[in-house]
């Protein structure tokens, strides 16, 4: 193999490997939110909270059900004294998160699905409404509706957007913090 040769299937193999890593890594992101701050984050994910409440076992290791009223129906969760004995009854929630890989934007009713690795920027936009909830809830209500411009360069709107308990999830140089979606005004990806 000559010296030229040579050199021409070293640099084919290090470039194949650096596009390799490249594609390997998560992605990087700028997130700025609604209070005007940003944050360069590492290895970003849009990740799911949950909790899932165990029923008690009772002696023989079957599930005890909810608590019913006099004919047989399951109470409500009205009243705080007998929510807290069934609540105190049952073993310690489960607690976790997982990583969503899309997102749902709706629009005029019809919801469209977009895969998070194809999205380049992410727009959030709140408006403020009035609500029939109390203050204590939340001092301030939103409906949210979403932009989405793909790596290829579409753009997906939705007049509606709601992510229940997402974050973003990311690295900084102090450590990884979380970041509540309804809090972001645009997350910037950089891959």
């Amino acid at each position: 193999m000559t010296r030229n040769a040579l050199k021409i299937a070293l640099g084919v193999t290090v470039l194949a490997t650096t596009a390799g890593s490249v594609y390997a890594q998560a992605p990087a992101a700028e997130v700025r939110t609604y209070a005007g701050q940003t944050y360069r984050l590492t290895d970003v994910s849009l990740d799911v909270r949950y909790t899932i409440q165990l029923p008690k076992q009772d002696g023989s290791g079957a599930a005890e059900d909810a608590p019913t009223t006099g004919a047989k129906t399951p109470m409500l969760f009205g009243s705080a004294a007998a929510v807290g004995r069934f609540l105190d009854k049952g073993p310690e929630p489960l607690q976790g998160h997982r990583q969503s890989e899309t997102l749902t934007l709706s629009k005029d009713g019809v919801e469209t699905r977009v895969t998070l690795a194809e999205v380049s920027t992410l727009t959030f936009m709140r408006q403020r409404i009035r609500s029939g909830l109390p203050p204590h809830v939340a001092p301030q209500h939103y409906r949210y509706a979403a932009t989405a411009v793909m790596v290829d360069g579409t753009i997906v709107e939705g007049d509606y957007v709601n992510l229940g308990t997402t974050v973003v999830r990311g690295g900084t140089p102090h450590g990884r913090i979380d970041i509540p979606w309804e809090q972001i005004e645009t997350v910037r990806f950089t891959r």
